[in-house]
């Protein structure tokens, strides 16, 4: 018998929230929109947070001037580690919203089976009247719908994507108002036999915040070749390491 569609997404959600608290590490290849260039890095997960290595703009791989540039920077970056620290609050920060957008997800939409996707399960998901945000920050899921792609043998998640039905608006729209048609594309793939990892971010929302304040949130970020490191990884290892990688 088939779960509810809700039940479903609760135990997607479990299982996604089991995988983030193995705390497993990975280095992968990153490639991302940057003020109209496409910036390629590789990017390696250490205990203290990701660390990054430039190595092509518009697919063109550094010149030796550049890669000088970016060994610097990384060994700037383990003789000042409040610099890295700095990252890690970030790093930290983005995990623990998008943590309590996984735990909300369940009680924030009213799920509907849609049929299949290829080999995913998908369902169309909209605001659930009777959700009650629990921050100002979570007011934005009353405003969401779109669809969510699972496996369905394994429960998890391998694509969410919507977009904003209305305007979110903070404090009556005096403090900020996020504009309505905003959208949103995450797409996770499987890297081994329990863990997944998010493959596409792709974010498009405008707004104003504290009345004067543009928002202006346009992220487009691929990942790719992910491998898996030790979990004790630290800064110096996590230099050697993005060094001795080939461009």
């Amino acid at each position: 018998m088939q779960p509810s569609a809700k039940d479903l997404i609760k135990d997607v959600v479990a299982n996604e929230l089991t995988d983030r608290a193995e705390q497993s590490n990975w280095i992968y290849r990153v490639s991302k929109t940057v003020e109209q260039q496409t910036l390629t890095q590789l990017e390696v997960e250490t205990k203290d947070g990701p660390v990054d290595r430039l190595v092509a703009i518009n697919d063109t791989p550094l010149d030796s001037a550049q890669r000088q540039v970016e060994t610097v920077r990384l060994e700037q970056l383990i003789r000042d580690p409040s610099q890295q620290l700095a990252v890690k609050k970030q790093y930290d920060a983005d995990e623990r919203r998008l943590e309590s957008f996984l735990r909300l997800l369940p009680s924030a939409f009213v799920f509907q089976y849609d049929g299949w996707e290829g080999p995913y399960l998908r369902l169309n998901f909209r605001p659930d009247p009777a959700f009650v945000p629990p921050t100002q920050e979570s007011k934005a899921l009353q405003s969401m719908a779109g669809l969510i792609l699972v496996d369905a043998d394994q429960k998890r998640l391998a694509r969410l994507s919507g977009h904003l039905v209305e305007n979110v608006n903070f404090g009556f729209g005096i403090l900020g108002r996020i504009a309505k048609g905003g959208t949103f594309e995450i797409e996770r793939n499987q890297v081994s036999s329990s863990h997944w990892k998010t493959h596409l971010v792709d974010i498009h929302v405008n707004g104003r915040m504290l009345l004067f304040k543009t928002i202006s949130k346009q992220q487009h970020e691929t990942r790719s070749g992910f491998e898996p490191v030790s979990k004790d990884l630290d800064l110096r290892q996590a230099e050697e390491l993005l060094q001795s990688r080939p461009n």
